[in-house]
């Protein structure tokens, strides 16, 4: 009986220092970056809706494009929209836009609310009403994220949500997207 109160105090004590160590693990988790895409390859020319008429990428030839595919059914996509926002703001000018392809069917009606809410200004707002950006960018899952050259190539991409205007994230935009 005595030796059975061992093992359990035993139990209970390796349980209690994995925990210890798993929670510890997950606060160190390591910080997401882009991923290079090499070599660098021509972005789709699919067309998205701005509201009112279609355009491609083609439209933001000459600038950095941080081009992020979201949908307000994606609960880390609205998370990561404000840092977009606040990216797009401190990396204002004429040579760097944040573009934000809706994956959502009901358009402005159904993003607007969301983009209000959260207080989204400063992004360029795209609608996928085609459905096309999953296989034309070889999407597996939302948001995915890519850097865009201002020739037009992707040169990065991301998976999942990050804070964009974090410095970290910014050098690695300036990196990736220095002309060479």
């Amino acid at each position: 009986m005595f030796e059975i109160q061992i093992n359990m105090y035993k139990l209970i004590l390796v349980t209690v220092f994995a925990l210890a160590g798993g929670n510890h693990a997950l606060a160190s988790e390591p910080v997401k970056s882009l991923r290079p895409v090499y070599p660098a390859v021509w972005a789709p020319a699919t067309k998205f809706s701005d509201g009112s008429k279609l355009v491609t990428l083609e439209h933001f030839r000459g600038r950095i494009v941080i081009l992020n595919v979201w949908a307000t059914w994606c609960g880390p996509c609205i998370k990561e929209m404000p840092s977009l926002d606040r990216l797009s703001t401190k990396m204002a000018g004429d040579k760097f836009v944040v573009v934000a392809i809706s994956q959502d069917k009901g358009g402005k009606s159904e993003v607007n609310p969301y983009l209000e809410r959260l207080k989204v200004k400063n992004v360029t707002i795209l609608y996928d009403y085609s459905q096309r950006a999953f296989r034309d960018f070889a999407i597996r899952g939302l948001p995915t994220t890519f850097l865009i050259s201002s020739e037009g190539r992707i040169l990065a991409r991301l998976e999942g949500a990050v804070e964009w205007d974090t410095p970290a994230i910014i050098d690695q935009i300036n990196e990736f997207s220095r002309e060479k």
